[in-house]
């Protein structure tokens, strides 16, 4: 008897530099690892064919067509389709599909815009087909229900957390360092650099002190970078405020481990990669108390109650105070929890009650 087949998207793999990449390719490795029970395909851009792997996978090309028609859907009994803006789901009525959203960050910025509009109208497409959701954090579960009404989330299918996984920081060459070193010490910021991370309270943490301040991103949004440098001008530390795009993995490691401490003061997030891998070197991270980030930091990470200057400024100042040995394994303890092995385990449950098999 054939195995049920079940099709992974893979699409996020046209840019392995994006955060939807560094969701897909572990998740992928650490279903091929664990499945004996599926017929798995990754369908992936064409330039990525074999770039999983040979042994324990199949592979389908996209094409831009399959956007509106997708022929090959029709020979999978499951889907899954990995991003809740995925344009990549099945035609075929009889294909079971799992939706995974990894936020809704859209709905916490301004409404009534092309891209708000834009967004809105792909999840709202993408819920209604799909047979099981299932978010990445237990804030974007909850984000669901409560605009289960604009989303057209109606209760018929599932809704499960499943915790994503972080992978381990890879070792950091011998004698690596990033193009640019601070010569004094430093705090960093690491994410896409636009308004919805709020950046631009940071650059009063430098004031009465002789630190610097690196925040790195993919892509960086004019406007706001001149924001940022605006705040960092008012604050007396113009030429303290450095700001980096498309860093390498390399160069990343080295500012974690050589960074005084970790800041991310997000207003949304559906979950915080950066604060998971600062942990894992045992940096003391600082984070805002909003959406998905008292759920990813813990008791393990510092919180700003509020973005008033004084306030960061004491917050900052009494959790490096605080932290110690055991802070620092208490982050490393936290980091722990985000396991790739348990969330393919997770997923490979939701396939099986979705199939009966």
């Amino acid at each position: 008897m054939s195995l049920p087949r079940i099709l992974l998207d893979c699409e996020p793999l046209k840019d392995r530099n994006s955060g939807f990449s560094h969701f897909v390719v572990p998740l992928a490795h650490e279903l091929i690892r664990q499945n004996h029970r599926y017929q798995l395909t990754c369908y992936v851009p064409p330039r990525e064919v074999g770039g999983l792997g040979r042994q324990g996978v199949r592979y389908l090309t996209q094409r831009s067509f399959h956007k509106y028609l997708n022929p090959p859907s029709y020979g999978y009994q499951l889907w899954h389709a990995t991003s809740q803006l995925s344009w990549y789901v099945p035609t075929s009525p009889f294909t079971k599909v799992v939706l995974t959203i990894h936020d809704l960050n859209f709905l916490h910025e301004k409404p009534n815009t092309r891209t708000y509009s834009r967004q809105l109208a792909m999840v709202r497409r993408n819920i209604k087909r799909a047979d099981y959701l299932v978010t990445i954090s237990d804030f974007v579960r909850q984000d669901v229900l409560r605009h289960a009404d604009l989303l057209g989330y109606t209760g018929r299918q599932p809704l499960r957390y499943v915790r994503r996984g972080v992978e381990a920081l890879a070792p950091l060459p011998a004698g690596h360092a990033p193009a640019y070193v601070p010569r004094r010490p430093f705090f960093f910021a690491l994410g896409t650099i636009n308004a919805k991370k709020n950046y631009h309270v940071l650059p009063t943490l430098l004031q009465d002190t002789d630190n610097e301040l690196v925040i790195a991103g993919s892509f960086a949004e004019a406007e706001y970078v001149a924001a940022i440098r605006s705040a960092a001008a008012q604050a007396g530390a113009a030429d303290r405020v450095t700001v980096l795009t498309g860093i390498s993995e390399a160069d990343k490691t080295w500012y974690y481990q050589h960074c005084q401490a970790y800041l991310q003061p997000s207003l949304a997030e559906g979950f915080g990669l950066p604060v998971v891998e600062a942990m894992q070197l045992g940096k003391p991270v600082f984070l805002s108390r909003l959406t998905s980030l008292p759920e990813v930091g813990g008791a393990a990470a510092y919180y700003f109650d509020d973005f008033a200057p004084a306030a960061m400024r004491r917050a900052l100042a009494a959790g490096l105070a605080r932290h110690s040995p055991a802070r620092a394994a208490e982050a490393q303890a936290q980091a722990g929890q985000f396991s790739w092995a348990q969330a393919a385990a997770d997923y490979l449950s939701i396939y099986q009650d979705l199939l009966g098999r």
